[in-house]
């Protein structure tokens, strides 16, 4: 069973636009994790590592943030996870960090450091489905600014560019041509993602890596999780009650499952810079 957790009603929402600074996150871990040795810290990447853009390709972490991560992803005191959204070879050369666990299409495929593979089971109907259902979408919708990223066993119909009075019609036809084809339409920053009817989620794909890498009792370690949109509210319930969360929005109404709002990137890289002084020291 997980650990009994504290009260963090007191902690929990940080506000101030950009104005956290490393020591700001002495009350959300110090206390959390103290004189723990090892530790998993699970991340997501677009707007959480690194800022949203127009295009995904133009997305990138700052060379402070990947400095910071690789630094505690070689302390050997901290076994680190990244579960995003892009297909996971994207997100690899994305990072480019060794000795990390990666996983992409929302935890449908995980990567591991010695080149192994685990991806959940796509039937062939779907298959056979997907690239009638990528010429679809791009035919019929990627235009005025829309487009479709092909991430090989789910997508994404873009709208981020797009006339903001165009939008809901053409996520409205996106999401009725994705589940033509037997898929699952969700909405996302600015997108409808289309994915496999699959039980499956950031969630248990967080539990399936913690559990085969990091610590069969996992449940029973400390886990710290920083995502930004709500596919990574899973993540969020799974390690909820012995883990700590954060969720990454300027929106003081967001509804999250995180313990703690934190405002932007720039707070994930102090977190970060808080756990590398922790680790490295």
């Amino acid at each position: 069973m997980p650990v009994a957790d504290e009260d963090l009603s007191h902690l929990k929402v940080v506000s101030g636009g950009d104005k956290m600074s490393l020591e700001d996150f002495d009350p959300y871990l110090g206390s959390y994790i103290g004189d723990e040795r090892e530790f998993a810290l699970v991340l997501d990447f677009d707007g959480t590592l690194a800022e949203l853009t127009s295009h995904p390709n133009l997305s990138a972490m700052t060379p402070e943030m990947k400095q910071a991560l690789e630094n505690i992803a070689n302390s050997g005191r901290v076994f680190v996870t990244i579960i995003s959204g892009r297909d996971v070879d994207g997100v690899k050369e994305k990072v480019g960090i060794r000795n990390i666990v990666y996983s992409g299409n929302h935890g449908l495929e995980v990567l591991y450091p010695d080149g192994t593979r685990n991806n959940q089971g796509i039937s062939k109907e779907l298959s056979d489905n997907f690239g009638k259902m990528v010429d679809q979408l791009t035919k019929e919708l990627a235009h005025d600014g829309a487009w479709v990223e092909n991430k090989k066993v789910s997508l994404t119909f873009h709208t981020r560019q797009v006339d903001p009075k165009l939008i809901p019609q053409m996520e409205a036809r996106a999401a009725e041509i994705i589940e033509s084809y037997g898929y699952r339409a969700n909405k996302a920053h600015a997108a409808v993602e289309g994915k496999p009817p699959i039980h499956w989620n950031k969630g248990l794909a967080a539990e399936l890596i913690l559990k085969s890498s990091f610590d069969s009792n996992w449940e029973q370690r400390k886990v710290i999780f920083a995502g930004d949109d709500t596919t990574d509210e899973d993540v969020m319930v799974a390690i909820k009650g012995f883990g700590r969360s954060f969720r990454v929005s300027k929106d003081a109404n967001v509804q999250t499952n995180a313990d703690f709002r934190i405002p932007s990137v720039k707070s994930v890289y102090y977190m970060l810079k808080w756990i590398e002084r922790k680790v490295c020291a």
